[in-house]
């Protein structure tokens, strides 16, 4: 049971890879839905380009 306090967002990238972002807050009485929605799909766009700096160095490496 999260108690409103969990936001989790997925991205479908355009190969069928899903990046998830997340963001939470410690009291359910500060919950933001949207304040909530950007910062999980802030991480999860974070983690894209994580993942293309990874395969980038791949490249470069081989």
């Amino acid at each position: 049971m999260f108690s409103g306090r969990l936001t989790v967002c997925v991205l479908t990238l355009r190969n069928g890879f899903l990046v998830t972002g997340e963001s939470s807050c410690v009291s359910a009485a500060n919950f933001d839905e949207e304040l909530g929605r950007k910062i999980a799909r802030d991480n999860a766009k974070d983690k894209v380009w994580e993942l293309e700096g990874y395969a980038l160095r791949e490249r470069l490496t081989a």
